[in-house]
């Protein structure tokens, strides 16, 4: 077992064993700090001549720990310095993203991509492992500053937990393992503390997303089951299949209500999300993470595995059991979700901070200027639209405005306000309104009245209008908070409308270009051209039907599964047409070349009169026609007699070969 802090200089080269250094302290916390601190005397060499700014120190796990912090004391007659190291992951905040790297919008990128800019960053110091799946994510404003911090919104976004080896980052989607670990009163707890928080306790989460919009109008088929039916317990929140609420509700909503509180609501906004889906998704989580009382115990716990071999200490992110029945603890299942550690002093225990979720605090990694600027851009935005745009455009206008030379006139219009070197431009102000013009007030390129605006352009974001309407009675064009619409005044009776979730009703369309990955149903279609890849009847499965594939390029109907006929429009140099009933195939071929071919693994049966020219017909081994073969047999019957003729034969008397028999038999007998 190492006794000491090994020292490094800058170049991580050894400057020597830590031998003066006391009270060190390790700690750690998931995907946030790591660090260790220790006291060390000033007149010792320790201090003088090993110990360096930005110089390294390496613990008995062989991690690299950067001096950060030197604090000097000086008690009587001691002098000694309290020193202050981070882990050597943390020097990626001194390496700045490159601008070309930055990535304003992105949309399903994988992790590794975002992992790879990092490393190509740092020059390929920091490397990464992933050691499970993540899903394919949206990208948005990833890579404005530092390495450290776009490993942080990475680590946000894809959910990860870290576990730093030197400069060899490993991404987990949970760290840490089960291996049965107790903390248990009479074992190895010298003392404990525990708390349980209900403040956040979240049994009905609401969320948004960019623009106000929501999952309304989602399909139930993206539900879990037991979501589904907590939703359907609530009158109007499934329609038709589809979800009628921006809500999930909790599997565990029964057991908190009361006659105050049906639900206890919490809200999600990210103005970074666009899709419905993905944001029924992090609503999930959402919950998950909030239905669930939060709890934190306080351990302090003999090293139990200093002493003996066979201990194996806890690990940071394993999952662990406490057990004080006196506070309340029976196998409390729960993560060390911080470790504070003494690994070179027998005398001195551990203290971990147990939980069942994320520990925060001011000094966390992941958290920085990034939150700061989300929480004023949802503030700006009402929660609602993103403001950047018109932002882009405010500070333009400012500009404009700055940079402007104008003088004011006072005529019978009102209050000119009129360009100095060019006085067609003006902008007046009257009693009916506002005029800007560039003709001298002769035309007005922009006016604000009291019943309206016009202008030629609108530059920026407009966002939150309750409805905008074009036309009057029922020739009107119509957005609001419903979607957009036409032809009616109603919604529900327009003839074209839009929802907010995207789904079109048209009577009439004409289109242009290609549609992709749609399905349409109870349609009919006249005239033009459809053209596919596979076009059938009815769904997998279900019998009969008909089809035609490009694929193939076949036609078939199938009574059954394997029975059926299928006609194709090439197969061994000519069209063809089989007849399926499993195994067996009866199969009419034509062959450019060789003519019409029909084969069968059974008799061929033809019914009815059937008109054929005998001289068409071959022998397949002679050639002959049968037309030859009848010919050939009538002239072969022309020699012989005809049905009706008759002749006498007259013989001897005889005996048969026999001397003993009588000599008889003999006379004339007439033969048919």
């Amino acid at each position: 077992m190492q006794k000491h802090l090994k020292s490094f200089d800058r170049n991580r080269s050894p400057t020597g064993l830590l031998v003066a250094s006391t009270d060190i302290q390790r700690r750690r916390r998931l995907n946030s700090d790591y660090e260790i601190s220790f006291t060390v005397p000033m007149t010792s060499d320790d201090y003088k001549e090993k110990i360096i700014p930005k110089g390294h120190v390496q613990d008995e796990r062989g991690q690299f720990y950067v001096v950060q912090s030197r604090a000097r004391d000086r008690s009587n007659r001691a002098l000694t310095a309290q020193i202050v190291c981070t882990h050597i992951m943390f020097k990626m905040i001194d390496f700045k993203i490159p601008y070309a790297d930055y990535i304003d919008e992105a949309y399903g990128v994988h992790i590794s991509m975002l992992l790879d800019k990092i490393t190509a960053a740092t020059g390929g110091v920091y490397t990464f492992q992933l050691h499970d799946t993540f899903d394919l994510m949206d990208v948005k404003d990833w890579g404005r500053t530092t390495a450290l911090a776009a490993l942080q919104d990475t680590v946000n976004l894809y959910g990860c937990e870290i576990d730093p080896d030197n400069t060899v980052i490993h991404l987990y989607k949970r760290i840490g393992s089960d291996k049965g670990f107790q903390y248990r009163l009479g074992k190895n707890i010298i003392s404990d503390s525990s708390k349980d928080d209900y403040s956040s306790l979240v049994t009905r989460m609401f969320s948004q997303m960019k623009d106000g919009r929501t999952f309304i109008g989602l399909s139930t088929h993206h539900l879990t089951a037991e979501e589904l039916s907590l939703l359907q317990s609530v009158p109007g929140a499934i329609q038709d299949g589809k979800i009628m609420v921006n809500y999930l509700i909790s599997s565990y909503a029964q057991y908190w209500t009361n006659d105050v509180n049906v639900f206890y609501d919490g809200e999600l906004i990210d103005q970074n999300i666009e899709d419905p889906v993905e944001l029924l998704r992090v609503t999930r989580e959402a919950l998950r993470k909030k239905e669930i009382p939060e709890f934190e115990i306080g351990v302090s716990a003999a090293d139990i595995h200093k002493i003996d071999d066979e201990e194996e200490p806890v690990g940071l992110g394993d999952t662990v059991y406490a057990y004080d029945p006196d506070m309340e603890m029976n196998m409390v299942s729960c993560r060390a979700m911080e470790l504070t550690e003494y690994p070179f002093a027998r005398d001195k225990h551990s203290q971990a901070t147990l939980a069942n979720y994320m520990l925060r605090d001011d000094t966390q990694v992941l958290a920085d200027l990034e939150r700061s600027k989300q929480i004023l851009n949802d503030l700006l935005s009402g929660g609602r639209v993103r403001a950047s745009a018109f932002e882009e455009f405010a500070k333009q206008a400012v500009i404009d405005i700055n940079n402007s030379k104008s003088e004011v006139i006072y005529d019978s219009r009102g209050i000119v306000l009129q360009d100095v070197d060019d006085h067609d431009i003006q902008v007046i102000q009257t009693s009916r309104g506002i005029i800007i013009t560039e003709d001298g007030g002769e035309t007005a390129r922009t006016a604000i009245t009291g019943r309206g605006i016009a202008a030629e352009v609108i530059a920026g974001v407009l966002g939150s209008f309750v409805s905008m309407e074009i036309g009057s009675g029922n020739n009107v064009t119509k957005i609001n908070t419903e979607g957009i619409s036409s032809g009616h005044a109603d919604w529900a009776s327009a003839p074209f409308r839009v929802n907010m979730q995207g789904d079109v009703v048209a009577r009439s369309i004409t289109l242009t270009g290609t549609i992709e990955v749609s399905e349409v149903f109870d349609s009919d279609f006249h005239a033009g051209t459809i053209t596919g890849s596979w076009i059938r009847t009815s769904d997998p499965g279900i019998f009969p039907y008909a089809e035609m594939k490009s694929e193939d390029d076949t036609f078939s109907v199938w009574a059954s599964l394997g029975r059926g006929i299928q006609i194709g429009a090439f197969r061994s140099g000519g069209s063809y047409m089989d007849f399926v009933d499993g195994e067996r195939i009866a199969t009419v071929n034509f062959d450019y070349a060789a003519g019409l071919t029909i084969s069968s693994p059974t008799d061929i049966e033809l019914r009815g009169d059937v008109y054929l020219p005998w001289w068409r017909f071959y022998n397949i081994s002679t050639g002959q026609t049968l037309q030859d073969a009848i010919d050939a047999l009538w002239t072969a019957l022309a020699g012989k007699a005809n049905a009706s003729h008759s002749h006498s034969v007259t013989i001897s008397d005889h005996n048969h070969g026999n001397l003993a028999n009588s000599t008889s038999g003999g006379g004339t007998f007439t033969v048919l």
